[in-house]
């Protein structure tokens, strides 16, 4: 039977044998859906999920919806693979390293600075970089409040071929950070009794 592996938010990053899904239909995606509403897929039916550079685009509470929806669609055995950016390396690299931090900003992410400084980076970045950026250890938790157990990963490495080599961003010319999730043994989808929405 062939693996059901789910690519949600894909824009046009679009990968080949997946189900590619996107609110924004000048993207052609494959299953167009607004992915802070429930997605349309059935229980425990997915094995693998990919998202890159879309979770931050949602608010806190969204963020939590879209986490309990992918745990609910995914197989006991399944796995999601997670790309955001970390806001401790952003905040870091303006501090420490604002020299490659607008390198960086100008050749791989390209909008124009006006003033050219690290400062204008950071602004920008985190006015266009979504509604939420997560540290590696808020992400975690929140995975975690989810029923995830969330892993950092490396680039590219996986020890699921089918989530190897499928990251845009190297560490080298992003802030990117990478997860793994897996559903916990034990969780329920319950968020503790908390509105999230």
């Amino acid at each position: 039977m062939p693996l059901n592996k789910i690519n949600f938010g894909c824009g046009q990053g679009k990968l080949s044998g997946w189900i590619n899904v996107d609110l924004d239909v000048s993207c052609h995606p494959d299953v167009v859906a607004d992915l802070v509403k429930q997605l349309p897929f059935a229980n425990a039916t997915v094995d693998f999920i990919h998202s890159e550079d879309f979770i931050s685009q949602l608010t806190l509470a969204q963020g939590y919806q879209f986490l309990r929806e992918c745990r609910r669609i995914l197989r006991p055995s399944g796995v999601m693979r997670l790309l955001t950016p970390d806001l401790e390396r952003f905040a870091r690299k303006y501090l420490q390293e604002p020299d490659w931090l607008v390198a960086t900003w100008n050749t791989h992410v390209g909008v124009p600075l006006r003033t050219g400084s690290a400062c204008e980076v950071l602004n920008v970045g985190l006015r266009i970089g979504g509604q939420f950026q997560y540290d590696k250890e808020t992400f975690a938790r929140v995975a975690g409040e989810c029923g995830f157990a969330a892993v950092e990963a490396r680039f590219r490495h996986s020890t699921h071929p089918e989530l190897r080599d499928l990251d845009l961003r190297a560490p080298d010319e992003s802030i990117s950070m990478y997860f793994e999730c897996h559903p916990a043994p034990g969780a329920n989808d319950s968020d503790g009794g908390h509105d999230w929405t």
